[in-house]
C-alpha cells in the first residue's frame, strides 16, 4: 500500500490545481500573451515563482492548461460519445464530439494553436508533447478502422493509420479556420460533408 500524500504534497499538488484554474480564467479573458505570471499568480493565491517551480515557463502552464482541457474532452466527451462504435459510425460520433468541443470549448483549442505555433518556432522543447498527445489520439481511433476492417464494413485496403492522420489534418483545419472567422462558413454542413466524404471512401 502506498504512503498518504504528506501535508506538503498537499500542499503542492492544491498550489497546481490553483495554478492551472487561474491560468485558464486569464488566459480566456486576456489572451496568452497579454497574462502576467503576476497576474496568474495573485489570482490563483501564489508566488508567480510557483508557476516556475510547477511548470518551468509560462509557456509549460499553459501545455498544462491545454493538456488538461484535452483529457477532460477525450475522457467526458469522446470515449463515452463513440462508445462501442466502430468504423463509420464511430468516426460520425467522433467527428460530434469534435465539434462540440470546437462549439463549447473553443477557447481550449484557440490556446492548443497559441502554443503549438510556439512550439514550432521559439519553444522547440514542447513539440515532443505534441507529438504525445497526437499519437494517443491516433492509438485510441485506429482501432475503430482495424476493427471495421475485420468486420468487412471497411475495405481491406484501407490503411488504419492514414484515416486518422487524415482525419486529424481536416478536423484541425476546419478548427483553426473557424477560431479565425466564426461566422466565414456553415459549420454544420462541413461536417456533414467530412462525413460523407469519409464513408464513401472507406466503404
Amino acid at each position: 500500500m502506498s504512503a498518504a500524500p504528506s501535508v506538503k504534497q498537499q500542499q503542492s499538488a492544491r498550489s497546481r490545481t490553483a495554478l492551472i484554474e487561474a491560468a485558464t480564467t486569464l488566459f480566456a479573458e486576456r489572451g496568452f500573451r497579454e497574462t502576467s505570471v503576476q497576474a496568474i499568480g495573485d489570482r490563483a493565491g501564489v508566488s508567480r515563482g510557483s508557476i516556475f517551480w510547477h511548470f518551468g515557463s509560462k509557456e509549460g502552464l499553459l501545455w498544462a492548461v491545454v493538456k488538461q482541457s484535452f483529457e477532460a474532452w477525450e475522457a467526458e466527451v469522446l470515449v463515452p460519445d463513440v462508445g462501442t462504435a466502430i468504423g463509420v459510425e464511430a468516426i460520425r460520433r467522433a467527428l460530434s464530439a469534435h465539434r462540440r468541443f470546437l462549439t463549447e470549448r473553443g477557447e481550449a483549442l484557440r490556446l492548443f494553436y497559441v502554443l503549438m505555433f510556439e512550439a514550432l518556432g521559439p519553444h522547440p522543447e514542447l513539440v515532443r508533447e505534441f507529438a504525445a498527445l497526437h499519437a494517443r489520439l491516433r492509438e485510441l481511433t485506429v482501432g475503430w478502422i482495424r476493427e471495421a476492417i475485420d468486420a468487412g464494413e471497411i475495405r481491406d485496403d484501407v490503411d488504419p493509420a492514414s484515416v486518422v492522420i487524415f482525419i486529424t489534418g481536416a478536423l484541425g483545419g476546419l478548427a483553426y479556420q473557424w477560431l479565425l472567422d466564426p461566422g466565414g462558413f456553415d459549420l454544420g454542413r462541413v461536417y456533414e460533408d467530412l462525413e460523407k466524404t469519409l464513408a464513401r471512401g472507406m466503404r
